[in-house]
Formats: C-alpha cells, sequence, structure tokens
C-alpha cells in the first residue's frame, strides 16, 4: 500500500520512468514564466514612453500658453512705456483710470500655480518669468502712489520700458527653444 503512495510513482508510468513527458512539462513551465516576464517588461516599458509622452506634450502646451500670456505682457507694458507721456493722469488720478485698469493677464500664470506639470517647465524660465512680473508690478506700484507726474513716475515708466524691452529679448527666445526643444522629444516618441 505505501509503494502505492510514493512520490515516485508518479513519474512512473506503466512501470517505467517518463522522462520525457516530465521534461516537457517543465518545459512548459520554464516557458510561460518567461513570457509573462517578457511581456510585463515589454508592458511597463509602454507605460514609461506614454508618461513621458504625455508629461511632454502637457509641458508643451503649457509652455506655448505661457509664452502667448508674456508677449501679450510684453506689449501692453511697452505700450505703457510710450503712451504714458500722452496721458500721465490716467496712471495718477483714480477718477480717470483706477488701478484695475492696468493690469497685465496672468491667468496663465496663476493657473500653473496649481499644476502638476509647472515644477517640469524649465527652472530658468519659470525664473525668468516670474521676476519679470515682479518688476513691473514693483514699478506699477510706484506709478500709482505718486499723485502727480514727478521724476520718480518718470523713472519707474522708463524703467517699464526697460524691463519690457529686456523680456522681449530673453524671456521670448528662452521659451521659444525650449518649445522647439519639446517638439522634437515629441517627434521621437511618435517615429
Amino acid at each position: 500500500m505505501i509503494g502505492n503512495l510514493s512520490p515516485l510513482r508518479l513519474l512512473n508510468i506503466a512501470g517505467s520512468t517518463n522522462r520525457e513527458y516530465w521534461f516537457s512539462q517543465a518545459i512548459i513551465i520554464l516557458s510561460t514564466v518567461a513570457g509573462v516576464y517578457l511581456a510585463s517588461l515589454a508592458g511597463f516599458q509602454i507605460a514609461m514612453d506614454f508618461d513621458r509622452y504625455q508629461s511632454t506634450s502637457e509641458v508643451s502646451y503649457l509652455e506655448k500658453s505661457l509664452r502667448a500670456e508674456v508677449a501679450d505682457n510684453i506689449a501692453l507694458v511697452e505700450e505703457w512705456s510710450t503712451t504714458y507721456k500722452d496721458g500721465p493722469m490716467l496712471w495718477h488720478d483714480k477718477r480717470f483710470a483706477p488701478v484695475e485698469s492696468h493690469q497685465l493677464d496672468d491667468m496663465i500664470w496663476k493657473t500653473m500655480h496649481n499644476s502638476p506639470r509647472t515644477f517640469e517647465v524649465k527652472p530658468e524660465i519659470l525664473t525668468t518669468v516670474r521676476r519679470f512680473y515682479a518688476e513691473v508690478r514693483q514699478h506699477k506700484t510706484i506709478l500709482f502712489q505718486q499723485r502727480q507726474p514727478n521724476s520718480l513716475a518718470e523713472g519707474s515708466i522708463k524703467a517699464l520700458g526697460t524691463i519690457a524691452t529686456k523680456a522681449r529679448a530673453e524671456i521670448l527666445p528662452m521659451i521659444d527653444a525650449d518649445i522647439e526643444r519639446l517638439q522634437g522629444d515629441l517627434l521621437t516618441f511618435t517615429d
């Protein structure tokens, strides 16, 4: 009875060992394990590539939107600096123009505060845009604090013109170069 329950009995068929059968079963098991491993590796690689593509695409759209907003704001600051001499009281007399009439568009910049992709934008771009907005805000504050045109107000409006010129020469080409880099990266994903 004990001989009938022996584990070696499973290896025997009709009293002889069936090595070919068990060898083929081992090959099937090893092939299954190798196939599952290779399939999971390929799936992981595809998932990583898709995540990189999605991230690069979203950052590209974010930078394009930021570039359009900054370009509009630079044009607006340039307009302020050239039209100040025509009507300085529009800046100094609250009855003619409240502070709200001299605002920069910053919807994209504010939206980026809540975007998970913001810190995937190059730090140089974020820093220069932040400094641009801060410098414009600082000189606008000086302008609005003056009750009449004076040398301090004229210095601030001149500084706004310089800030806009510097931003046009530095920020926009920097963003354009990064957008081109991102577009090149996106092309490598689709090839």
